[in-house]
């Protein structure tokens, strides 16, 4: 073996030290934080975590709708500052109306029910955003020296534009609470959709669709409802709020959103329908994960121990209340439960439920760490809402699911996990002890579903390039890169991307032909 010579020494030194100093530095993130319920808050705050585990230093702008999320119930993570916005709205009724969406999620909901819903809350976006931007010019100058790199939001309306705006952040990267990305978001990212196979994240459709399912998928990317379309619908009354907050009073929030760089969903790709996206729309993948050696408490220890065929765990996620499920669901669940005293069962639920008391393997809990008991050995099955948390966390321990979808994304969430042939539905709307009972026997008793579940846990945890290093390299990429997308194509209009006009033109030639041909034939 040769020894160095001081000429190779000196050159890996060098290469040592230049790569050292090319290293990317931290990054002064704002995250702007839509309290709008308890999933959202929870979701920033892990992904604040996550941020600040990559070494970079974060700080969280919270609109905080005291109504609508249950204050208490979570802590920004340590070493993170939360400046908050209590935002408190004119009309008590818009709070106390949004009260009874946690009652309609667990009915029917009619369209009218939707549209209602949306202009609610499209108003109290409004109010909101004036609010955000009204805390006082000492704030104002505070966050202003802080010099942010990039602001980090989401868009569900134009207010972070605005504020990003306000505070001279000349970045933002969006980020999605879920894993869809609404047709708004898409085209101002030079990302076109694709009806015919690509579903409406408000759809229940998967991605090979019949004749008719294409048509409504068709119908809901036109729709013009305010709840689909919000940041579209915001964007007269929004640019009109905030010129009363700037001097550039021809700013149009609109415009501005074309400049970000950057989208991140929240999830991961495998997970998702078949897309083709541009160069800056990646996924995030899980945004934390759960230590192997992680230890579950004494009582939560007992349960799993002392269960003899395993462990079944019911919970609908964080922004629907359970107190507003109906006598007849709840009494269906308990009814189905009990067909299966040989299983343990955890049912999260924020109320008294008569009668569960004659059942020791039931045993209703106001509050479990589902994602560390996915992670045991005992786990056989998760019963949920189809909240894609739930469902991503259900994917990547390998446990079969059957879901009861409420509202929103959930419908297509369930379709993804039946796609994979890791889970089952149940309509909320027909809940009985033998329905419910005949679907989980089903997922517990064919092997096939726990097979899918682990091959489909293998295919997502099996990862050439970690997740958090994508991340961080899109997070760097959005503070020197100009925006990079597709700008011809935020620039096309309706007739121009689906080439009707050069159909028009040829079609028009084609005629002209034939009616001189057939002309002269006469």
């Amino acid at each position: 073996m040769t020894s160095m010579t001081p000429f190779r020494i000196l050159i890996i030194f060098f290469a040592q030290f230049f790569f050292v100093e090319c290293e990317e530095k931290p990054l002064r993130i704002l995250q702007f934080v839509p309290g709008f319920t308890n999933s959202h808050i929870l979701f920033n705050y892990r992904l604040a975590q996550t941020l600040k585990n990559l070494g970079h230093n974060v700080s969280l702008w919270t609109q905080m709708e005291m109504s609508m999320v249950l204050s208490g119930v979570s802590k920004p993570p340590v070493g993170v500052d939360e400046f908050r916005v209590d935002i408190h709205f004119s009309d008590s009724l818009k709070t106390e109306g949004l009260k009874v969406f946690q009652t309609m999620m667990f009915n029917e909901g009619t369209a009218w029910d939707l549209w209602w819903t949306g202009q609610e809350f499209k108003g109290m976006r409004i109010e909101a955003c004036e609010q955000m931007l009204s805390v006082g010019e000492d704030v104002m100058t505070k966050y202003r020296k802080a010099n942010f790199d990039i602001m980090v939001a989401h868009f569900h309306d134009l207010c972070p534009v605005a504020l990003a705006n306000q505070l001279n952040i000349k970045k933002i990267v969006w980020v999605t609470h879920g894993t869809s990305v609404y047709d708004y978001n898409a085209v101002q990212m030079g990302l076109r959709t694709y009806p015919s196979f690509v579903p409406h994240p408000l759809s229940s459709f998967g991605d090979s669709m019949t004749l008719m399912e294409r048509t409504l998928n068709l119908f809901w990317h036109f729709s013009t409802l305010d709840f689909v379309n919000l940041p579209q619908n915001l964007l007269h009354e929004e640019n009109e709020m905030y010129k009363s907050y700037s001097l550039e009073k021809d700013t149009d929030l609109w415009m501005l959103t074309r400049q970000v760089p950057v989208l991140l969903i929240n999830g991961e790709r495998y997970l998702d329908f078949p897309r083709p996206l541009p160069t800056g729309i990646s996924f995030m993948g899980e945004i934390t994960t759960t230590k192997k050696d992680a230890q579950l408490s004494k009582e939560f220890q007992t349960l799993m121990d002392k269960s003899d065929k395993g462990v079944i765990i019911f919970s609908l996620g964080t922004v629907s209340n359970t107190s507003n499920m109906p006598e007849k669901m709840t009494n269906g669940f308990l009814d189905a439960f009990a067909q299966f005293p040989q299983y343990t069962i955890l049912w999260r639920l924020e109320m008294d439920l008569p009668g569960v008391e004659k059942y020791k393997h039931i045993h209703v809990l106001k509050w479990l760490p589902q994602k560390d008991l996915l992670a045991h050995p005992k786990m056989k099955l998760l019963i949920a809402h189809g909240g894609y948390n739930s469902l991503l966390e259900t994917a990547k321990a390998g446990i079969p699911a059957l879901l009861m979808p409420l509202f929103a994304d959930q419908y297509i969430n369930t379709k993804r996990a039946v796609r994979f042939g890791i889970g089952r539905t149940v309509d909320k709307l027909d809940i009985t002890g033998d329905s419910v009972a005949a679907e989980m026997r089903a997922l517990l008793e064919d092997e096939s579903y726990s097979i899918n579940s682990k091959r489909l846990a293998y295919m997502l945890n099996d990862k050439i390039i970690d997740p958090l290093r994508v991340l961080d390299h899109q997070l760097h990429l959005a503070t020197k890169t100009p925006y990079f997308h597709l700008k011809a194509a935020q620039k096309l209009n309706f007739f121009q991307y689906h080439s009707i006009d050069v159909i028009g033109c040829f079609s028009t030639v084609w005629l002209s032909a034939m009616a001189i041909i057939l002309s002269v034939i006469r």
